[in-house]
């Protein structure tokens, strides 16, 4: 006897990872990618990333490069309700690889992405310090952003991108016109310099 199409399930209840993993099938609904790379303190994460939040999974690969830890959760339903039913918020995001990932981390960048029209880069986090330092360097690149103001200030402490070693990250809310272009590589590696240190290196 054919079973019904079960309907699906919106994240906007979730509490958790647990709920999320408890209706959907990993290998079939998502996929979660980790590359740990020990020597690294710092992680670069995209926890909406495949078809929720199109494009940070690629954006985060940029950023991490070879050198900083890399952990991506991927939406792969081939319908269009990944950030419906995929889409579980940052503040609640506890998938234990990505605890894992991050517990030995002092430095955590969060890609994300965000539908409205508005600056190419929306900064927050509690990582005062360093969004300040990539701010500058965004805007030495002529990449727009916020650093205030916005919708997204990813304050929380509970947000993954503060549940490192320091307890404070950096948040990145790419807009959809961003992402649409294609090419992030000034974005990365403007990132990557700070990551690096080497901020100073990029024009005033």
């Amino acid at each position: 006897m054919t079973q019904p199409e079960r309907k699906p399930v919106r994240s906007d209840g979730y509490r958790g990872f647990e709920d999320l993993a408890g209706q959907y099938v990993e290998g079939v609904d998502y996929a979660v990618e980790v590359i740990p790379r020990p020597r690294s303190r710092v992680a670069v994460i995209a926890p909406h990333g495949g078809r929720i939040e199109g494009r940070t999974s690629e954006i985060a690969r940029l950023i991490a490069g070879d050198d900083h830890r890399l952990y991506l959760f991927e939406g792969l339903r081939p319908s269009g309700d990944n950030f419906d039913c995929l889409h579980l918020a940052s503040h609640r995001f506890d998938e234990p690889r990505a605890l894992e990932l991050i517990a030995g981390c002092d430095t955590i960048i969060a890609v994300h992405g965000y539908a409205a029209s508005g600056p190419d880069v929306l900064l927050g986090g509690l990582d005062e310090r360093l969004k300040l330092i990539v701010a500058r360097s965004l805007r030495a690149a002529e990449i727009s952003f916020l650093t205030e103001g916005h919708r997204y200030p990813g304050i929380d402490t509970r947000n993954i991108c503060n549940r490192g070693r320091s307890g404070a990250g950096v948040q990145i809310e790419l807009s959809s016109g961003f992402r649409r272009k294609g090419d992030w590589s000034g974005l990365a590696a403007t990132v990557r310099a700070v990551l690096a240190g080497r901020s100073d290196e990029l024009p005033s």
